[in-house]
C-alpha cells in the first residue's frame, strides 16, 4: 500500500475535496460503498469500508465505518479535553436545556458553542441539518468553535446519535439525562432499547465527569443502579441538590425558587409554560456542577427570552411549538390551558414512516385536553397523510375534532375560528421550515404560515 498525505476526511461524496479519506458509511436510505467512485473522481485518496471495493486507492476494510470515522476524526482534528462538553439527551427538554446553558456559559464568558436541533451556534449561527451530526461534522464543529476561542460546548444527544456511535469518541464533562417518555420507536423497536440507548450517555463520561438527572422521571432507578462517582440530581416532586417550587405561572412568563443547599433563589425566566422548570432547574444543576457562580447562573437564565419553535408565541394566544411526542404534547397543552380563559384549540399531525403506536396515543391527548383539534399533515414522508390521520383518528375519545389535510387550510381554519379570548396551539414542526413529502422537502415554516394566514383573514 503507497503512502498517501490525507487532508480532510469527509463520509459525504459530494463535499470530497482533493486528498480525502472517504468513509463508507451506511444510511437509512444510502450507503457510502456506493459512492466511492464517485468519491474517488473528486480527489478521494484513501476510503474506509466495511467490504473490499474494486478501487486503486488504498482502502481500509474495517468491521464498523462508524467507530472508525469517530476514532479518526478524533486524531485528525484533535480531543479537545481542553474543551468543557456537555451532553444533554431525554425525551424532552433538550433543546430548551441546552439553549439555557448556552446563555448561562455565555453569561460566564466561556464563549460557549452549540450543537443542537435548531441551530449551531459558534462565531456564527447557521441552521442544524440533524439534532447530533455524524461524528466527523461534531469534531469538525468543535474545532472550529475552539479557534475561535470556545472553552465550552453544549450539545443536545439524540438517542440515534447514541445508537450509531456519532459520540463514542467525545469524553463528556458533563452528562445531562432530562426525562424518558415514548418516541422513535420506528427506530428502537420498543422501550427498553430506546432507554438502553439514552442511558449510554453516562458511559461516555469522562473520569471526573457529572452525572445530572431529573429524580422525578422513574428512569432515575435505572441511572442511580449504575454508581456513578459524580452527580447532581434535580426535581420538583422529589427533592434534589437542586430543587424547584413555583412562584408565579402566567403566560408572560415564569417566576421560580430554586433551593440549593439551605437557600432559595428566585428566577424570573422569559418561557413560557410549566414544564419549563424542570429544564430551568437541570440548567441550574449543570452550572453547579460546572462551579458556575449563583448570580451568574440565574442572570443566563433571565436572559434567555424565547426559542424558535419552542412555545414560540407568534402573535398574542397564538403559539408554535416541536411537541410530537405524546408526552410533550399533554405538557404543552395542559400549560395553556391554565393561561385560556376561552377555547383551547390544537392543529397537529404525526410524521410518516415514523413510530405509529404514538398516533393514537396524541390522539387521545388532544380529545382530552383540547376544545377543538385539526387533524393534518406534518411530514407524512412515504405514507399517505390520510391514512396517519386515520391512525390518530383511532384515539379521539370525543367528537370535538375535525380533519383538513392540507396543513396550510388547517391552521388557516384555525385561525378562523378563533375567538379574542381563545388560544390555539400549532404543533409538531415547531422550528422546521419545511414538510417532507414522498421524497422531496417543500418550505413549510409553521409561524411563518401563521403570520400570512392572519393577514389575509
Amino acid at each position: 500500500m503507497k503512502d498517501v498525505e490525507i487532508t480532510s476526511l469527509e463520509f459525504d461524496s459530494r463535499k470530497i475535496e482533493s486528498g480525502a479519506l472517504f468513509f463508507a458509511i451506511k444510511g437509512e436510505r444510502y450507503d457510502g460503498h456506493d459512492f466511492v467512485l464517485d468519491a474517488i473522481k473528486k480527489g478521494a485518496v484513501a476510503a474506509v469500508t466495511q467490504k473490499k471495493m474494486a478501487v486503486e486507492i488504498p482502502q481500509f476494510v474495517v468491521e464498523d465505518v462508524r467507530l472508525t470515522m469517530a476514532k479518526v476524526a478524533r486524531e485528525f482534528y484533535g480531543n479537545f479535553e481542553d474543551i468543557t462538553k456537555i451532553g444533554i439527551t431525554g425525551t424532552n427538554g433538550k433543546t430548551t436545556t441546552s439553549f439555557l446553558v448556552h446563555s448561562i456559559l455565555h453569561t460566564a464568558e466561556r464563549n460557549p458553542g452549540l450543537i443542537g436541533t435548531v441551530y449551531y451556534i459558534g462565531k456564527t449561527k447557521v441552521k442544524a441539518e440533524r439534532t447530533t451530526p455524524e461524528s466527523l461534522d461534531v469534531f469538525k464543529l468543535i474545532s472550529q468553535f475552539k479557534n475561535h476561542g470556545a472553552k465550552a460546548v453544549v450539545m443536545e444527544v439524540s438517542s440515534h446519535a447514541l445508537s450509531l456511535r456519532r459520540v463514542d469518541e467525545i469524553h463528556f464533562h458533563i452528562a445531562v439525562f432530562t426525562n424518558l417518555s415514548q418516541d422513535h420507536l420506528d427506530f428502537h423497536h420498543n422501550i427498553d432499547e430506546y432507554k438502553k440507548a439514552k442511558m449510554k450517555i453516562f458511559s461516555l463520561l469522562g473520569e471526573n465527569g457529572f452525572a445530572i438527572y431529573n429524580l422525578d422521571d422513574p428512569v432515575r432507578e435505572s441511572i442511580e443502579s449504575m454508581g456513578l462517582k459524580n452527580v447532581v440530581t434535580y426535581g420538583v416532586k422529589n427533592r434534589g441538590i437542586v430543587s424547584g417550587e413555583y412562584v408565579q405561572n402566567e403566560i408572560d412568563g415564569l417566576v421560580i425558587d430554586v433551593i440549593y443547599g439551605d437557600r432559595r433563589y428566585r428566577v424570573n425566566s422569559s418561557l413560557i409554560g410549566a414544564f419549563n422548570i424542570y429544564n430551568i432547574i437541570a440548567a441550574f444543576a449543570t452550572s453547579i456542577a460546572l462551579d458556575i457562580n449563583i448570580d451568574t447562573i440565574i442572570a443566563g437564565i433571565e436572559k434567555l427570552q424565547s426559542i424558535r419553535g419552542r412555545m414560540e408565541r407568534v402573535v398574542n394566544n397564538v403559539f408554535v411549538d416541536f411537541a410530537h411526542t405524546p408526552s410533550a404534547l399533554e405538557n404543552v397543552l395542559i400549560s395553556l390551558r391554565k393561561y385560556c380563559p376561552g377555547l383551547l384549540l390544537v392543529v397537529f399531525g404525526c410524521g410518516g414512516d415514523r413510530d405509529k403506536e404514538k398516533r393514537p396515543q396524541m390522539g387521545a391527548i388532544a380529545s382530552r385536553f383540547a376544545d377543538l383539534t385539526i387533524l393534518t399533515s406534518d411530514n407524512p414522508r412515504s405514507e399517505s397523510p390520510e391514512g396517519i390521520i386515520r391512525d390518530i383518528e383511532k384515539g379521539m375519545k370525543n367528537n370535538n375534532y375535525k380533519t383538513i389535510e392540507d396543513r396550510r387550510e388547517a391552521i388557516r381554519y384555525a385561525l378562523s375560528m378563533k375567538k379574542e379570548n381563545d388560544i390555539l396551539l400549532v404543533a409538531g414542526k415547531g422550528h422546521e421550515e419545511y414538510q417532507t413529502i414522498g421524497d422531496k422537502k417543500i418550505e413549510f415554516d409553521d409561524a411563518e404560515v401563521i403570520r400570512e394566514c392572519i393577514e389575509s383573514l
